[in-house]
């Protein structure tokens, strides 16, 4: 109960959106319905951490590095958030907050992972979150369209993105499976 109320706080449509959109890329993987359920339950709290940054930073359109280095704290406060909670669901999720700002290339953050090292659920996630990061609107900018939000996730296959889980996004995406 406390936690559904921390994500009512928080965007909780992109929260679900974020979770659909990555049960279906899981499917679309051919994940057991075991592991769909945890990738959809675990990215519900992928952002739970941004509870405790401050509002006036999450609508910034641009961030200096202080601003950068607070930001990227929403996965130890995630992390913390969740630490006294138990069962699969919530180590998904533990896995998802933690994995899922990793970069296929190594440069993302908060330990610079690379590659399979990811955990397939960050990685999963990562691609939805972005997705529909850039299709809704924000303060700081418009929604974009979805064509031009493909060509980007397509455009960062093997750099942000694990290209197989792209590729399988793509896919999904083009064959218009309804999230």
């Amino acid at each position: 109960m406390i936690l559904e109320n921390v994500l009512n706080i928080l965007d909780h449509n992109h929260a679900r959106r974020v979770s659909k959109l990555s049960m279906s890329l899981a499917r679309q993987l051919g994940l057991s319905e075991h592991e769909i359920h945890l990738i959809g339950q675990g990215a519900l709290y992928h952002d739970i951490g941004k509870i405790a940054i401050p509002t006036s930073l999450t609508s910034k359109e641009k961030f200096n590095e202080e601003d950068r280095r607070l930001m990227q704290r929403h996965v130890e406060y995630g992390l913390s958030i969740l630490s006294v909670h138990t069962g699969e669901e919530m180590e998904a999720a533990r896995a998802i907050i933690a994995s899922h700002h990793e970069r296929w290339n190594g440069q993302g953050y908060p330990h610079g992972l690379m590659g399979e090292a990811i955990p397939l659920y960050g990685r999963i996630v990562a691609v939805c979150d972005v997705f529909d990061a850039l299709c809704s609107d924000r303060p700081y900018k418009a929604a974009w369209p979805a064509s031009k939000a493909l060509d980007y996730i397509k455009g960062q296959s093997g750099e942000a993105f694990d290209p197989r889980v792209v590729e399988a996004f793509l896919q999904m995406m083009a064959e218009g499976v309804a999230v």
